[in-house]
């Protein structure tokens, strides 16, 4: 193995520049920009590196069911394995998309730029250096004569930032999917292994009023001030969700409990005005599920505080809508796949690792829960994604590339 560390560490610049390459072309979700082009120089990477490769689009009408503007922006995903003849095989997944972009930041966002230890750019943490670190990791196997234990299986996906129904979730629901296991390269990072995440469920809530002249206002039905109504009668709901009962013990121990956002996004309609009585408000919901709930029941306890709050006034009268459902995910740290995964970090780390479950959501839970695979997530630390200034630190770029290689070359068991 030194001599595989030995070359990662001396690829740095190799790495960083094959990071670069990616983080220049502006794959924003929404609505999905420059995919092919990804997806095209993914290919060709993994092909020079002797996989083989299948470009899988999604479906015009399967993709426009989920995102109308598709058939402008077409979703695809990649498919690429090493085939070594061995007994098992382990997938790696990564996705390719990121969030727009807003803020000042201190370079051009798609021009990414290299500060100390820091590379800067969108995408740069979440999450192209995965697939960078992923790829250079097969690279420095390669070229030092080390065959993996298992068979190499990835996916490079689309549309994960808006919940990844395209992206893996069409990946682990067709049968693209030939593997044992799951690293999924992100949910976890330095002395932390991912073995699932939270759970999410996204609302739209319409109020509808009757707009009216505000000089006349009892003439209509104020929909904004329904809206308000609405929102402090679930407030019981949001303030038990605290209750000792909700509590999910974290594997570090830590008490985690649900929470629910109201009005992330809020509006009214574009006939709104000052001196007009609003006919119509809508407002998101954003209800995070712990790994020992359960989505369907979270729904249920949810849309039931919004009905009770209706049924005590006649004139409120409001839309429902689910935007996004995603399950829970947890994997038993007992299980051997982890625990083979922890001794690759504690080898490059040298320090005790510790098994975590994120806050966030990632699309683990499509290969784990839907799939039945045992999994973990695991990729370069960084800073600000989502944010002003996302970057990703270039020397744990290079541990993470170190964990993957030294993952791939030994057994599991």
């Amino acid at each position: 193995m030194e001599k595989i560390y030995n070359y990662i560490e001396g690829g740095q610049a190799q790495l960083c520049d094959s990071l670069k390459e990616l983080v220049k072309i502006p794959t924003v979700n929404p609505p999905g920009t420059n995919y092919a082009e990804i997806v095209q120089l993914l290919q060709e990477r993994c092909e020079a590196l002797g996989m083989s490769t299948k470009v899988v689009p999604v479906p015009q009408a399967e993709a426009q069911a989920v995102v109308p503007h598709a058939d402008d922006y077409p979703r695809m995903n990649l498919i690429a394995r090493w085939d070594v003849g061995a007994e098992k095989t382990v997938h790696f997944n990564a996705h390719y998309d990121v969030v727009p972009v807003s803020g000042k930041w201190r370079c051009e966002p798609f021009k990414p730029e290299i500060v100390g230890d820091w590379l800067y750019g969108r995408g740069a943490d979440d999450m192209k250096d995965s697939i960078a670190a992923l790829l250079f990791a097969i690279t420095a196997l390669q070229e030092n004569g080390v065959q993996p234990a298992f068979n190499i299986e990835c996916s490079l996906t689309c549309d994960e930032e808006i919940g990844g129904e395209l992206g893996a979730g069409y990946v682990a629901r067709n049968g693209l999917v030939q593997a044992d296991y799951v690293v999924n390269c992100e949910g976890g990072s330095v002395l932390n292994v991912g073995l699932g995440h939270n759970g999410v469920l996204w609302l739209e809530v319409n109020v509808h009023g009757k707009a009216a002249h505000a000089a006349n206002p009892d003439k209509g039905l104020n929909a904004f001030e329904k809206a308000a109504a609405l929102v402090t009668g679930i407030q019981p709901l949001k303030q038990g969700l605290k209750a000792s009962d909700r509590v999910f013990k974290t594997f570090s121990g830590d008490d985690r409990y649900p929470t629910l956002n109201i009005g992330g996004i809020f509006h009214g309609t574009e006939g709104d005005k000052v001196n007009t009585v609003p006919a119509q408000t809508t407002f998101s919901i954003d209800r995070r599920v712990l790994p020992n709930e359960r989505l369907a029941a979270a729904e249920a306890e949810l849309r039931g505080a919004i009905q009770a709050v209706c049924q005590s006034d006649a004139e409120m009268k409001v839309d429902v809508a689910s935007t996004l459902r995603i399950d829970p995910c947890v994997v038993e740290p007992e299980h051997h796949f982890p625990q083979a995964f922890a001794r690759a970090v504690r080898s490059i780390r040298r320090q005790p690792i510790k098994f975590s479950t994120t806050s966030g959501f990632t699309d683990l839970h499509f290969f784990v829960e839907e799939g039945g695979l045992p999994g973990v997530g695991y990729g370069p630390n960084g800073q600000g994604a989502h944010g002003v200034n996302e970057r990703v630190s270039i020397s744990d770029l290079v541990k993470t590339t170190k964990v993957y290689a030294t993952f791939m070359a030994n057994e599991i068991s």
